[in-house]
């Protein structure tokens, strides 16, 4: 499982940080569906050890798929907002089963790290669709510049932007969420991504003193017991 966590992060990286500086067409969209939908389907092979929480995850990432499908075929309101709040519910699963995965008790190693970059990302693209469902329902929820708030219904390169933005506490100050809604999700997000390093980093130091104090009784133990036998065996030990 953990051998496709390179890959997971692969799509999350594309998804993340190309994503933004691409204007797509309706077939880039499409195409960038389905990209979304192998990230989901990797993630959860990569992250997930049962296999009902599996299937769960890859049927709610197909029900997503076609949806994105018909709402970019059929435009419509009802369409756009479900699709939209399926990816918030999907990357929220996604983001649980990463960090059980990366929290795990055992050794840490190189894929525990990828897991808990991973789990940032996810952080960021969660709260991406969920300013995209807040902008869908009030279009003047989040204040960008002219021009930009026309495309944020449809694609979502702009609030990924300002999700990471947020998420890292930059605020370059070019993008202002204007509603209570929209502020409750900056600053719910900015308090995340804070305490999700900070617990991050104590947990995995933890793990790994831990780990390493196990490793180092058995020896301690050993040796105590060699020392001991050591000394019975010589010659008037035991003997008053």
């Amino acid at each position: 499982m953990d051998r496709g966590m390179p890959l997971f992060l692969g799509f999350l990286v594309l998804t993340t940080i190309v994503l933004p500086v691409v204007t797509l067409s309706q077939a880039g969209r499409i195409a960038l569906s389905l990209a979304f939908a192998l990230m989901l389907i990797f993630g959860a092979f990569a992250t997930i050890r049962h296999r009902a929480a599996i299937c769960l995850v890859v049927g709610l990432t197909i029900v997503t798929f076609v949806v994105d499908l018909m709402s970019e075929l059929s435009p419509s309101q009802g369409f756009t907002a479900l699709d939209t709040a399926l990816k918030v519910v999907c990357l929220s699963i996604l983001f649980g089963m990463t960090l059980n995965r990366t929290l795990r008790p055992g050794r840490i190693d190189g894929y525990r790290v990828l897991g808990g970059i991973a789990g940032y990302l996810l952080i960021g693209l969660t709260w991406t669709f969920a300013y995209q469902l807040l902008v869908q329902q009030a279009p003047s929820a989040i204040h960008f510049e002219p021009g930009v708030a026309e495309s944020l219904p449809r694609q979502p390169n702009h609030l990924i932007y300002f999700s990471f933005t947020t998420l890292t506490t930059v605020g370059f100050g070019d993008v202002l969420p204007l509603t209570p809604a929209a502020r409750a999700l900056t600053v719910a997000e900015a308090l995340v991504g804070q305490l999700y390093i900070a617990i991050l980093i104590a947990s995995l130091v933890g793990m790994a003193l831990q780990a390493r104090s196990a490793e180092e009784d058995p020896q301690s133990s050993a040796q105590a017991a060699t020392v001991d036998a050591a000394t019975a065996t010589r010659p008037g030990c035991g003997h008053s």
